[in-house]
């Protein structure tokens, strides 16, 4: 073989083997790129979660609540508490008008003091009629009485001591002037202090309830405003730039014709006004609808029922009508209402992890042996942040809109892949 063959084959042979080299690297770094790739794709475990679809508008509270209020001058008494539940009829407040209460009672007490004092006798004198002896000891023992009060400078005694002798030794003062209250007969006392008695009641006005309710000192202005019996009659106007500002009137003992006393509340169904702003927000839900409701940032999610849905130049107004939680809101007027319009729950994954593969909504997951798989999911519920799909049944399977088959879905603590549209199915990761 001559040199030229030689040195042409020898050429031939380097360039298969660096053909065969080239091939064997460009295959070996389309391999390694995907997984390299990969190896840097972020996961986050499946967790069970909830998401809310919800609104928030200001609002004004309405209940059944009748004030009541002073039919004249004069002191007012309270009989009952604040936060007290009263039966239709119980008295709640007497009213002494002032012009006639110091004098009237003063005269009364008197009265019933000389009762009293000629009863005591009487009742002495009864005993005596069987023991003359004794009716003169007891005679005596007032005397004595008399004289120590007067000696000892108790003249408030010594007034009543002496009605009690001129009883006893059945005289009368001729005391100058008209007859005294202690010289008249006990008939005429009675009379005096049945015809005070009556004086005193026509100077004194009571208040019944004219409901079952809760009593309240506490007033705003509102509760004649805001009714509950008039609650599908309302528009936005009425609710609008009202600020509530609560009155107490519990520290008043002077008051005024006219004034606000207290009131009492119906506490079985209160009512929510709510000033929607942009009635689309809202368009999901309609009348007669029961909806959760949160109060003032509160937790606690309360229940109610929409009975009326007013709409005028794309704002509105939503009445609705509660019947728990009464005394937890029984002293507001204006609140914050935020309206939960929905509330999903199931397993919540990132938004950002769903993709669409053969028609079909799912995330990619990593195995347990590190193999990337596709999942289908059931959306339930999403937000921009995060979506909630369905467990499926007990064995995690879901069934597909449009087919008869079941699908295995994703189950919690599945490790998913953030980044689910870039993500191929079969590749392996860490």
């Amino acid at each position: 073989m001559s040199k030229e063959k030689r040195d042409k084959r020898r050429k031939k042979k380097k360039w298969i083997r660096a053909m065969f080299i080239s091939f064997i690297l460009i295959y070996l770094i389309f391999r390694s790129v995907p997984a390299l790739y990969a190896s840097n794709l972020k996961t986050v475990l499946v967790e069970e979660g909830t998401i809310e679809d919800s609104v928030n508008f200001p609002g004004i509270i309405v209940r059944n609540e009748r004030v009541y209020r002073a039919d004249g001058d004069g002191k007012i008494n309270f009989l009952k508490k604040e936060g007290e539940r009263v039966k239709v009829g119980a008295k709640i407040a007497e009213l002494s008008l002032v012009e006639e209460d110091s004098s009237l009672e003063s005269e009364l007490k008197e009265v019933n003091k000389k009762i009293e004092s000629i009863e005591k006798v009487n009742k002495q004198k009864e005993m005596a009629k069987k023991d003359e002896t004794k009716s003169e000891k007891n005679t005596e023992m007032v005397i004595e009485e008399l004289q120590d009060n007067i000696i000892n400078g108790d003249y408030d005694e010594t007034t009543q001591l002496k009605e009690e002798l001129y009883c006893s030794l059945g005289k009368k003062s001729n005391a100058t002037g008209e007859n005294t209250l202690a010289n008249q007969s006990l008939d005429n006392l009675k009379n005096k202090k049945e015809e005070l008695t009556k004086e005193i009641l026509n100077s004194t006005i009571n208040y019944f309830s004219k409901e079952a309710g809760i009593v309240s000192f506490k007033i705003d202005g509102f509760e004649e405003i805001y009714n509950g019996n008039n609650i599908l009659n309302y528009t936005l106007e009425d609710i609008r730039d009202k600020e509530a500002e609560s009155k107490v009137s519990k520290n008043k003992s002077d008051v005024n014709a006219g004034d606000a006393m207290f009131k009492v509340m119906d506490n079985y169904d209160w009512y929510l006004l709510v000033d929607v702003d942009d009635i689309k927000k809202i368009k999901s839900l309609k009348e007669r609808d029961m909806i959760s409701i949160c109060l003032d940032d509160s937790d606690e999610e309360l229940r109610g029922r929409i009975i009326k849905i007013k709409s005028k130049n794309g704002q509105g107004i939503v009445a609705i009508k509660l019947d728990t939680h009464f005394h937890d809101y029984c002293e507001k007027r204006n609140v914050d209402i935020e309206i939960i319009k929905s509330k999903n729950e199931g397993l919540k994954v990132p938004t950002k992890a769903i993709c669409e593969k053969d028609g079909l909504n799912g995330v990619y997951i990593k195995d347990i042996s590190g193999i990337i798989r596709f999942r289908p999911v059931k959306i339930l519920g999403q937000n921009e942040e995060y979506t909630i799909v369905s467990k499926g049944n007990n064995s995690n399977f879901i069934d597909i809109e449009g087919s008869d088959k079941r699908i295995k879905t994703i189950k919690v603590f599945d490790e998913i892949l953030l980044s689910g549209g870039k993500a191929k199915e079969g590749q392996i990761i860490d």
